[in-house]
């Protein structure tokens, strides 16, 4: 098992070669385990609740008191990281006794969709759940009520972490026992007892969020581009086909051996998989949940079973993609890095308790992805104790909450957690709802957006810049972004 440990620290070092790895949401939760860990701001108050997504809030902000936020946060998301390498090193170990080549190739899944969105309290809690489930696997035969109370505590932990994490772990339990005598599937139910009696009786009313929505068809691609993303937006078709078809000729050939035990569970995660929703329980991405899951188990329940020389080929071939995997994401988010930094040190000149909102312009980002730069502008409330309208305070779902001042002026979902774009904000400033369909979905609380907020952080990733509303006076310009002091019009003056 030492190599696993290695390969796992191997995948962690992006995280520690850039100040700000490149994932859209994580400047959002950095400036949420600032506030929570005693950051001042006149915008935001801690509401604490019992709620099932609190992994990195709890240990984040804790940590920060010891060694600062920034290290702490990334010493959380490099444990998230090597838990997905690790974890289904375990699995195999606790099925054949033994961690082969099998995991190396699991390891590639470490990096998906979940990883590079940022997607934290879930990352961490599924590492978990691979941990939990290898242990569950190991302890099969001599399995005492002792265990039993170990592993409904760590349920209950995946629980205040994540709740789709829990899912995925009762989805592994009870498939996996599925077919055995009765009272091991009565012993997987019952670990997971306290943490039904949680979100029973306190999880706080509406944090489940409001319908289900599947988009199957439309969110067919992005199931598959969730498996391997060695950078934002960018999935390893070539990686994930390769995989496939070793996977496939390998059971096919006799290369590969899976374990019995784990054809039942495999087959439910796919279904699964293929039918999860695209949202569900208020939030969006669960579709891109599972895919690299399902990746990973699948060949953490298989051994190669090949000569020795086949074997170290094939294990050096694997380990020689992976390094190239670390190396091509942490050049990609050095590139990000830089300019995050840039806009950071822009952020310290503005005065305190400024009011951000963040502006795309499409046209000049062009083809590009404009998605790691969303929730930029966050960076502004560690710096300077600003606001901005895309923090994560959905009610009952998150533990920072706006100040009932500025609640209006404020996404309220996840469905309006995007920025607009620049050819929108004449409707908005005009509310009107007429001409875009966004206006009145999506963007509700940025009409007459210039009379409640008081700099716009466009984002033109350096093309050719559309023109800006009158109501935009320039302030400062960047090399792939511009702010604007916004000045309130006569429309302000309207009752």
């Amino acid at each position: 098992m030492k190599w696993v440990f290695g390969v796992a620290i191997l995948m962690a070092v992006p995280l520690w070669c850039v100040h700000q790895p490149a994932m859209p949401d994580y400047p959002a939760h950095l400036a949420s385990y600032w506030l929570i860990a005693g950051g001042p701001s006149k915008f935001y108050h801690l509401a604490w609740a019992f709620l099932p997504n609190l992994a990195g809030e709890i240990v984040v902000p804790l940590l920060s008191k010891i060694v600062g936020l920034d290290f702490a946060a990334r010493l959380f998301m490099t444990s998230g990281l090597m838990l997905w390498v690790i974890g289904p090193a375990l699995v195999q170990r606790a099925l054949f006794g033994r961690a082969g080549i099998a995991a190396l190739f699991a390891a590639f899944f470490a990096y998906n969709a979940n990883f590079v969105w940022g997607f934290l309290n879930y990352d961490f809690a599924m590492g978990l759940v691979f941990v939990v489930f290898a242990a569950w696997i190991a302890t099969e035969d001599r399995r005492t009520k002792l265990h039993l109370v170990g592993f409904a505590l760590a349920a209950t932990a995946i629980y205040f972490s994540h709740l789709f994490a829990l899912a995925v772990l009762g989805l592994l339990l009870v498939s996996y026992e599925l077919g055995r005598p009765w009272r091991r599937m009565a012993e997987a139910g019952a670990i997971f007892a306290p943490a039904a009696l949680c979100f029973l009786f306190l999880k706080p009313q509406g944090a489940a969020g409001d319908g289900v929505t599947f988009n199957l068809l439309t969110t067919a691609f992005d199931r598959l581009d969730a498996m391997i993303q060695i950078d934002f937006d960018d999935p390893s078709y070539v990686l994930i086909a390769v995989l496939a078809v070793l996977f496939a000729t390998g059971l096919w050939r006799g290369w590969l051996v899976m374990h019995s035990r784990m054809r039942v569970p495999l087959i439910a995660l796919a279904l699964a998989t293929v039918f999860m929703p695209e949202w569900a329980m208020g939030g969006w991405g669960v579709h891109m949940r599972l895919p690299a899951v399902l990746g990973a188990l699948a060949f953490a329940s298989c051994e190669f079973r090949l000569d020795r020389n086949a074997a170290r080929v094939l294990a050096a071939s694997a380990a020689l993609v992976l390094v190239y995997n670390v190396f091509a994401l942490t050049r990609d988010w050095l590139v990000y890095d830089r300019q995050f930094a840039e806009f950071r040190a822009v952020a310290r000149a503005l005065p305190v308790g400024t009011r951000l909102m963040t502006v795309l312009d499409g046209d000049a980002i062009g083809f590009r992805s404009d998605q790691p730069y969303w929730h930029m502008a966050e960076l502004a409330i560690p710096e300077r104790g600003a606001f901005t309208p895309l923090l994560f305070t959905t009610r009952d779902q998150h533990i920072v909450q706006i100040d009932p001042p500025w609640q209006g002026i404020a996404a309220a979902s996840a469905e309006q957690g995007s920025p607009p774009d620049i050819d929108e904000l004449a409707d908005l400033a005009a509310s009107r709802i007429d001409e875009d369909e966004d206006i009145k979905n999506v963007f509700p609380y940025l009409m007459r957006f210039q009379c409640k907020y008081d700099v716009a952080v466009v984002i033109h990733q350096g093309g050719p810049r559309a023109q800006v509303p009158k109501m935009l006076k320039p302030r400062h310009e960047g090399s792939f972004f511009s702010l604007y002091d916004i000045v309130p019009d006569a429309a302000c003056r309207t009752p």
